[in-house]
């Protein structure tokens, strides 16, 4: 059993040649679909993805100047994250950054595992959740941080290290996935679900600033289509290294 950081994070620095078969694509992409498509599934896994987007808005928050006194989760995937501060800068910059969270988390992975850093993507995501975890205020935020750090964990000291690439690849996509998932939600409540429109954050920002929520909403699919864009083009040098 090896506990030790120092030497932990000398295995995950280790460069990690991102080189797949057609086969090993498959099955991680048979994987990642297995844990967002089947509704069963995804009413586990979803809490996972709600996790990311409310750390979302902890980060952008935290970024300018607002204290961030809880988040709280909920079974059906409903998220709150309570901060403290003025000006309505904070509250539209905090706002926008829910959404694309999971899709910039799957970016960043995608880019680092097709540069060579699949074992160090799989550290610092480690740590993002040791910080989730101080934020948690009610007993489903509690447990999925803790369910996250302990899996997290035991990747960075237990994992071989011909399993990285393969790990990452999977946060990555699943993720990725979605990401994509939540954007067509958010697209829905503005268009056919609009009783539901209270759980859009663009709504909540435009409620909060007197504004408009369409512009926000176009705001939030523009940053999600960049970090789709950096997902797709490092995806694409994946694929060249792996012909």
């Amino acid at each position: 059993m090896n506990l030790n950081i120092g030497e932990a994070w000398a295995r995950l620095s280790q460069p990690v040649e991102a080189s797949l078969t057609v086969w090993q694509w498959a099955l991680v992409t048979g994987l990642v679909l297995l844990l967002v498509v089947p509704r069963p599934v995804w009413r586990i896994t979803g809490l996972y993805s709600t996790l990311i987007h409310e750390m979302g808005h902890i980060i952008s928050a935290m970024l300018t100047g607002r204290f961030v006194m809880g988040l709280r989760l909920g079974w059906d995937h409903s998220g709150e994250v309570v901060s403290r501060g003025r000006g309505k800068f904070s509250v539209i910059f905090s706002g926008l950054f829910g959404y694309p969270a999971p899709l910039f988390v799957s970016a960043v992975m995608f880019w680092a595992i097709s540069a060579g850093y699949a074992g160090r993507a799989l550290g610092i995501y480690a740590l993002f959740f040791i910080v989730a975890l101080f934020f948690a205020r009610n007993w489903p935020a509690i447990l999925v941080c803790a369910v996250s750090v302990v899996v997290a964990l035991g990747v960075v000291f237990f994992a071989p290290e011909n399993a990285y690439l393969y790990l990452a690849l999977l946060i990555a996509g699943f993720l990725l996935c979605s990401g994509i998932r939540d954007f067509i939600k958010l697209l829905s409540v503005h268009t056919v679900r609009r009783n539901d429109l209270r759980q859009s954050d663009a709504y909540l920002i435009a409620e909060s600033t007197g504004t408009f929520a369409t512009l926000w909403l176009l705001v939030m699919l523009l940053l999600g289509a960049l970090c789709l864009w950096w997902s797709v083009s490092s995806l694409i040098v994946l694929f060249g290294t792996s012909a």
